[in-house]
C-alpha cells in the first residue's frame, strides 16, 4: 500500500500537470478540441462534397475529392488561427447542415429476405456477399437493425469516413429485397456554412440562424471571409440581422453592419 509520502508527491505531480494543461490552454486560444477538429473535418467533407451539386450526387464519385476537403478543412482552421471573431463563430456552433449525407444511411427491406437471416437472430451481419463486400470495401458498419413496418424492417449504416453517401445507396439499391435507403436529409433551415473556390483560395459564408420559424420566420446573421491557398484572410462582409444579445457567443458587437 503508497505511504502517505507517494501519495502526497502524487497529488502534487497531478495538480502540476493540471496546472500545466490549463496554462497551455490559455496561452494557446487557437489550439483545436478535439470536438471541433472532428467538426471542422466533416464540415470540409459536406462542402468539397457540396462542389458538385450541380450535378446529381447520385451519379459521382463515392469517394470524395481528398484534395477539396483538405484545402477547405485547411482553410477552416486557418481561419481559427487567425481570427477570435472566427473562433467565436464556431463557439455559436455554425457549422454546416447536415445536406448532403456524408456518413449516414437507412436501408429498409423486406424482412424475410433470405439474407437478413443473421439479423434475426439479433447479430449485425448479413449472408449477402454483394451487402458484405460493400461494407467491407468502404469501411461501413451495421450500427441498428429495427422493425421497420409489418412487412420490412431496416439496418442503419454508418460510414468510419466521410462519403458520397447518395452514391453509395445506389448500390445497395441493386440489392435483391432491398426496398429502398433512406439518407435521412433533413429540409430544415439552420446554421450553416458554404465555400466557394475564388482564384486561389476559398470564399466561405457562415450563416448563424435564429428566430422563431412558426411565429416570425427565420432570421439570419452572415459573415463572409475568403482565404487563400497562401494563408491571407480577409473578412467581405457582414450582414443580416441583428444577432440577439443572448446568442453572441463572444463575438465582436455588431451594432452597425452592411446589407
Amino acid at each position: 500500500m503508497p505511504s502517505a509520502r507517494a501519495l502526497v508527491l502524487l497529488l502534487v505531480t497531478l495538480l502540476a500537470s493540471i496546472g500545466a494543461y490549463e496554462t497551455h490552454a490559455q496561452t494557446n486560444p487557437t489550439q483545436l478540441s478535439r470536438n471541433l477538429e472532428r467538426k471542422l473535418k466533416r464540415d470540409a467533407a459536406r462542402m468539397a462534397l457540396r462542389l458538385n451539386e450541380g450535378e446529381d450526387l447520385r451519379f459521382q464519385s463515392i469517394r470524395i475529392s481528398s484534395g477539396d476537403m483538405e484545402s477547405i478543412y485547411k482553410a477552416l482552421v486557418g481561419m481559427h488561427n487567425a481570427d477570435e471573431n472566427v473562433r467565436s463563430i464556431f463557439r455559436c456552433n455554425v457549422h454546416t447542415r447536415a445536406n448532403p449525407s456524408i456518413d449516414h444511411m437507412l436501408i429498409i427491406f423486406d424482412r424475410n429476405i433470405e439474407w437478413a437471416a443473421p439479423l434475426r437472430a439479433g447479430r449485425h451481419e448479413t449472408t449477402s456477399i454483394t451487402l458484405n463486400d460493400l461494407l467491407y470495401d468502404h469501411d461501413l458498419i451495421i450500427e441498428k437493425h429495427v422493425q421497420w413496418n409489418d412487412t420490412h424492417d431496416a439496418i442503419s449504416i454508418r460510414s468510419k469516413n466521410p462519403l458520397n453517401m447518395a452514391a453509395l445507396a445506389n448500390e445497395f439499391n441493386n440489392i435483391e429485397g432491398v426496398q429502398s435507403v433512406d439518407l435521412g436529409l433533413s429540409k430544415e433551415v439552420g446554421n450553416n456554412i458554404t465555400a466557394t473556390r475564388v482564384g486561389s483560395g476559398w470564399r466561405f459564408v457562415f450563416t448563424l440562424s435564429f428566430g422563431s420559424l412558426q411565429e416570425k420566420g427565420e432570421k439570419t446573421h452572415n459573415w463572409q471571409y475568403e482565404y487563400t491557398d497562401g494563408g491571407k484572410m480577409t473578412k467581405v462582409r457582414e450582414s443580416g440581422d441583428p444577432v440577439p444579445e443572448w446568442l453572441r457567443c463572444a463575438t465582436d458587437p455588431v451594432a452597425s453592419f452592411s446589407r
